[in-house]
């Protein structure tokens, strides 16, 4: 008798296996938020090919006439040098014959020299083929720190999107047809009530995690003002609150806060983060983990350990190209050395798609 029931026990743990099986699937899938970066450094995947085009990703700014693509790439840039023609003054290593020269234009090399090579540009108004037409590179007096490759592109047509502004550029082997363009799905902006609940969210997070790194002597820390200018051009008290697409036209919310609090000491600091939300709060995601400042006289300056001497403004939305999704572009400023870096992040992975040194110690 007992047998009879050992086939229906059989079939309850399979099906409870499944079960099981299922939950463990559905928790691997599930989207968990990426780990939070401190900064993020000059990055690049910008090369030459065996036939000479130029590929990888470039951050920029674009006019109303042309787009001026940034590198700092060393690799990159010495491997333009040396597709220059040899000429007898060149003498010592890259670095100091390009200081001596100081800028140097660069006719496009390779495949690039006979007008084929086209790439992406994409803004915050979309992404339009453009048209590579020269090469500028900048001697640094520094050596290798703060040389520069300068790509200038436009678009031939004249038509579609607006590049102007803050611009991300994509060269690959698959060149664009010529009228490519395609203007940005922009997302609704967020309401006022919504805008004051994510600064509200950003600042308890941002507190929290600055109380609990702050040595005993600075906490707790305290806020000194109620006012925060939204989207301006303010460093002190300010936050950039901008919406952005995921693939499957999911809306988020990236905001970057720069906020004024005193420490237990006294001292006024600079608090500054950059942090991802949806619209009820459930995601929370750290791009930036929070930091400190120090702030006398108008002055912004290092702390030292923990805190990474940098913030983070001019948060823009960027077209993602063919992905249907949206990049993050902004500008890192280091408080110690003064240089500053134009990055993109792709928020989904936490991950710096290009990053260049626009100014500094060397590049003045």
């Amino acid at each position: 008798m007992k047998l009879r029931f050992l086939p229906f026990l059989a079939l309850a743990l399979g099906a409870a296996g499944c079960q099981a099986a299922g939950q463990f699937l559905g928790e691997l899938l599930k989207e968990r938020p990426p780990a939070p970066l401190a900064s993020f450094g000059i990055t690049s995947d910008a090369r030459l090919d065996s036939a000479g085009r130029i590929l990888g990703s470039f951050v920029g700014e674009g006019t109303s006439r042309q787009v001026h693509l940034i590198s700092s790439d060393t690799g990159f840039i010495a491997g333009l040098v040396r597709q220059l023609p040899p000429e007898p003054r060149r003498r010592g290593d890259v670095w100091e014959w390009l200081a001596r020269r100081g800028t140097v234009a660069v006719a496009p090399p390779g495949a690039a020299s006979s007008g084929d090579q086209r790439g992406l540009v994409g803004s915050p108004e979309g992404h339009t083929a453009v048209q590579l037409r020269g090469i500028l590179l900048h001697g640094s007096s520094c050596g290798w720190r703060g040389a520069q490759a300068e790509l200038i592109v436009d678009d031939a047509r004249g038509a579609g999107p607006t590049l102007t502004g803050p611009v991300l550029a994509s060269f690959s082997l698959a060149n664009p047809a010529r009228g490519e363009r395609r203007y940005r799905a922009e997302p609704p902006a967020p309401s006022a009530w919504l805008v004051r609940d994510l600064l509200a969210r950003t600042e308890r997070v941002m507190d929290s995690i600055l109380d609990a790194r702050s040595p005993s002597r600075d906490r707790p820390l305290s806020a000194l003002s109620s006012r925060i200018e939204i989207n301006t051009l303010e460093d002190v008290d300010a936050a950039d609150v901008i919406p952005f697409r995921l693939e499957d036209a999911r809306v988020r919310y990236a905001v970057s806060l720069r906020e004024r609090r005193l420490t237990a000491r006294g001292d006024t600091v600079l608090a500054s983060t950059v942090m991802v939300w949806d619209s009820s709060g459930v995601w929370a995601q750290r791009v930036f983990n929070p930091t400190l400042l120090g702030l006398r006289r108008g002055r912004l300056q290092a702390r030292g350990y923990p805190w990474v001497p940098v913030f983070w403004r001019r948060l823009q939305p960027m077209d993602g190209f063919s992905f249907d999704r949206d990049y993050l572009w902004m500008e890192q400023v280091n408080v110690e050395d003064g240089s500053v870096l134009w990055g993109v992040v792709e928020p989904r992975g936490n991950n710096i798609v290009a990053a260049a040194e626009v100014d500094g110690p060397c590049t003045r």
